[in-house]
């Protein structure tokens, strides 16, 4: 028997430093339940998207539905080069955006920020 699936919509909102180019959108759902392991992998979306300053991108998810008592949350990453690892100047969420289990969920913000240089020591 197929599992309940729903949409997981929302916007990206990207800050007024954010570069203004195409990059790689990566946006997860991940059942994050048990904090005492790896969070399993629901849905994703990746994407090349045009991003700007102060730019708000649309997003959609096809997902599962979970049980009534799990916990899920998105996370993003704008990866500026496209190779998948976090560099300076990629911008990312940097907050729990939790998502009902169950049912459509519609409007969600995901605000991401740029990632900084690292500092000198």
């Amino acid at each position: 028997m197929d599992e309940p699936s729903r949409w997981v919509r929302g916007f990206v909102v990207f800050p007024p430093d954010a570069p203004r180019r195409p990059a790689r959108l990566r946006i997860e759902l991940r059942d994050v339940t048990f904090a005492d392991g790896p969070a399993p992998l629901l849905a994703e979306l990746s994407t090349d998207v045009p991003i700007g300053p102060g730019a708000r991108y649309p997003f959609e998810l096809h997902a599962p539905a979970g049980p009534a008592r799990s916990a899920q949350a998105l996370a993003c990453h704008v990866d500026l080069t496209g190779d998948g690892i976090l560099r300076a100047g990629d911008l990312v969420s940097t907050m729990a955006i939790p998502v009902p289990p169950q049912g459509t969920v519609a409007n969600l913000i995901i605000p991401v920020t740029v990632v900084p240089e690292p500092l000198n020591t």
